[in-house]
């Protein structure tokens, strides 16, 4: 069966488009970082207390 040309262009437009939507917040953050100078996996942190009694 073969598919309508309209119909492929329409399909193709919307995979393309809902990929940039979903890789958008990647490509800010890494843009973000570049920028900023920021590199947070370098830093040490310590592990959440939440939850836990902290004794003294």
């Amino acid at each position: 069966m073969k598919m309508d040309p309209a119909t492929k262009q329409q399909i193709l437009k919307n995979a393309l488009l809902s990929l940039l939507i979903y890789a958008l917040p990647v490509l800010l953050m890494f843009a973000t970082f570049y920028f900023t100078g920021q590199k947070p996996w370098l830093n040490k942190t310590k592990p959440s207390t939440v939850g836990y009694k902290i004794r003294n």
